[in-house]
């Protein structure tokens, strides 16, 4: 009897155990199939015509067509209060690499350089020479780029707000609509209205490589994080891959509908195609082929950006909605995160089935007064000493 009870006693014991090892486990992939997460949009808000994730991920900024700037706490989707007010509608933001600063620019040309900790603009905006589309970063933070309608790329200097060096294509004709920095600084892609793209050198001014040209207007640039593929989006609905290296086509890519935004993931094989309908499309540059089914935004999606862990992945949309994605749960196989959830559910997976098994035999054993000849094998197998 007393052997009866301690069997009975250490099967539950190790049930227990292994199962609480399989939830243990399970739980990364669990957390990356919670479903897609939408932020509150404001009363009377207008479309959303940027998205920018902050450098340490915990803050989301987006800017919208009635001039206000908001900055979502990520975790919680809470929005902090006050809401920045830009003036003129929004056309793009970003973060510095360093945290220190959000930029936002609006279309009558003025840029507002914020401090996101205090809500806090510069005493002086900055004020490029025409209406501004897009605005970036350099790696460093020293810079701050603005492509302009009037064909230009401005640069700034972010420690004291003084224009670096002439304007970049003054007067080019088609007007600068994407503008961004490769990863270590030492281009500058700008994207145009008659589908061309130039590479620049932020510290000479001067055109670096052959001129890249699509067809359709330019709606969108990205490097990958590598600096070996230029990702361009154009209205057209193709998005063309390009070796900044060489200036030379490395892929097209064909999604069916005018182009919106593109972005690379930090981390892992993925690029994002956002598209006017409303449709979000993932690419595994890597392996050439889609990293999963597109997504489906509801409505006119504006602009995509990745959290810097690559785990999520925002859309604004005209509707003035923003949207975060769980990547690995929608596209597991450009996330880089794949082989882990399969790997750990597999090993969830069968430790629970392994924890049901173990505490049946031995509850059938303890009752049956351990006669069953499989006895000798489930005692020899015990992880301790009978």
């Amino acid at each position: 009897m007393a052997d009866r009870v301690r069997y009975r006693r250490r099967a539950v014991i190790t049930g227990l155990l292994l199962a609480l090892c399989a939830a243990v486990l399970a739980w990364p992939a669990a957390a990356a199939a919670l479903a897609p997460a939408g932020l509150a949009t404001a009363p009377g808000s207008s479309g959303v015509h940027g998205v920018a994730f902050s450098p340490n991920g915990q803050e989301l900024a987006g800017g919208y067509g009635d001039g206000a700037v908001r900055l979502w706490e990520v975790a919680t989707g809470q929005l902090h209060e006050p809401v920045l007010q830009a003036g003129g509608a929004v056309t793009g933001v970003a973060f510095s690499p360093d945290g220190t600063m959000l930029a936002s620019a609006d279309a009558d040309g003025t840029i507002r350089v914020w401090d996101p900790a205090t809500g806090q603009s510069s005493a002086s905006p900055l004020q490029a020479a025409s209406g501004v589309t897009a605005v970036a970063f350099s790696p460093d933070s020293t810079l701050l780029a603005a492509a302009e309608a009037n064909g230009a790329v401005t640069l700034w200097q972010t420690a004291n707000g003084q224009v670096h060096g002439p304007a970049l294509g003054a007067g080019t004709e088609g007007g600068v609509t994407a503008v961004a920095f490769s990863p270590v600084g030492q281009l500058l892609a700008a994207g145009y209205g008659d589908g061309a793209v130039r590479l620049w050198d932020p510290a000479t001014g001067q055109l670096v490589g052959p001129l890249l040209q699509g067809a359709g207007g330019v709606t969108g640039v990205a490097f990958s994080p590598d600096g070996q593929l230029l990702a361009a989006g154009y209205g057209d609905g193709v998005v063309r891959l390009w070796d900044p290296a060489t200036g030379q086509l490395a892929e097209s890519l064909q999604t069916g509908t005018g182009v919106t935004g593109v972005a690379f993931s930090p981390v892992g094989q993925l690029l994002a195609m956002a598209g006017a309908d409303g449709v979000i499309q993932a690419w595994n540059p890597a392996a050439e082929r889609p990293a999963g089914p597109p997504l489906q935004a509801g409505t006119g999606v504006t602009g995509v950006a990745f959290s810097p862990d690559g785990t999520l992945l925002a859309s604004g949309g005209v509707d003035g909605a923003i949207k975060v994605w769980h990547t690995a749960a929608v596209w597991p196989a450009g996330s880089g995160m794949n082989w882990v959830i399969v790997v750990v559910s597999g090993l969830a997976i069968a430790l629970a089935a392994l924890a049901v098994t173990v505490t049946a035999r031995a509850i059938w054993l303890a009752r049956s007064g351990g006669s069953s000849p499989g006895r000798a094998l489930w005692k020899s197998c015990w992880w301790w000493r009978c």
